[in-house]
């Protein structure tokens, strides 16, 4: 379904990606864990062009993202209106939610359907209603981001990223900016969509999530793909030295209690 061939991206002087490639199966989860800098959200805007890359390929679905392929096998630049058309493939679900705050919550999924996808209004809506049905949202239609909860508002941009029919979500750090009280409503929607057979490529640091819902762990270091493997192997066995350290930091208990008595 996804097929990443040797991404390289820097940032000026700053060598962010140094040759990742990575194959994705359609209905596969896999978690791209990592310590923040290790180039997992760049890998991520990578794969749909949110971030453009020096060389490498990404191939969607078959299709060739940015780009056409030519016959010997060189590329040259694709039109706007064919990157548009192959990115629909593709959903996204940001980390700080990116739901329009004057349209309410099935204003907010109708949008892309009715004026990319050509839906009627009909159609969109009755289709936003089975969906903010799915992420148990059904009561919320007419609510406005500011009258619902961080975990209702990533919900919602779920269901957003539902309406355009994507064969593959992206989901960058979906939990990190929710309260721990809604973190858990959230990745309950994404356990339903990877039952139901979504692929789904998620960088995230909720490895519990990793544990019991990925296929498959990738963990990136410093731009680069150190290891990957399934979750009961690589959080038990880690083969990496970086890795190693990196699961250590994670679940190394805290070393002395944090004192609440004033000082």
């Amino acid at each position: 379904m996804i097929e990443a061939s040797e991404i390289h991206k820097s940032f000026g002087a700053n060598k962010i990606l140094n040759g990742i490639s990575l194959k994705v199966s359609k209905g596969e989860v896999v978690v791209l864990i990592g310590a923040s800098g290790s180039g997992k959200t760049t890998f991520i805007r990578c794969l749909n062009l949110l971030e453009t890359f020096e060389s490498g390929r990404v191939r969607v679905n078959g299709h060739t993202l940015g780009y056409v392929e030519r016959a010997d096998g060189s590329l040259a630049p694709d039109s706007g209106r064919e990157i548009a058309r192959k990115r629909r493939d593709i959903g996204m679900v940001f980390q700080r939610f990116n739901l329009f705050p004057h349209m309410t919550a099935i204003e907010n999924i109708i949008e892309a359907p009715i004026h990319v996808l050509k839906m009627s209004r009909a159609d969109a809506i009755a289709q936003a209603n089975k969906l903010l049905s799915r992420v148990g949202l059904a009561d919320r239609a007419d609510h406005y981001p500011s009258q619902l909860s961080g975990g209702q508002q990533q919900r919602v941009a779920i269901a957003r990223a539902l309406a355009m029919q994507p064969k593959v979500l992206l989901f960058d750090e979906p939990t990190s900016a929710l309260d721990p009280e809604t973190v858990g409503e959230v990745l309950q929607v994404m356990k339903e969509l990877a039952s139901d057979g979504m692929t789904m490529i998620v960088v995230t640091h909720e490895m519990g999530f990793a544990r019991e819902v990925a296929h498959r762990v990738v963990v990136l270091d410093q731009g680069e793909l150190i290891e990957q493997g399934p979750p009961e192997r690589i959080f038990t066995a880690p083969e990496h030295p970086r890795t190693r350290a990196f699961l250590r930091r994670m679940f190394e208990p805290l070393e002395a209690p944090v004192s609440l008595q004033p000082t």
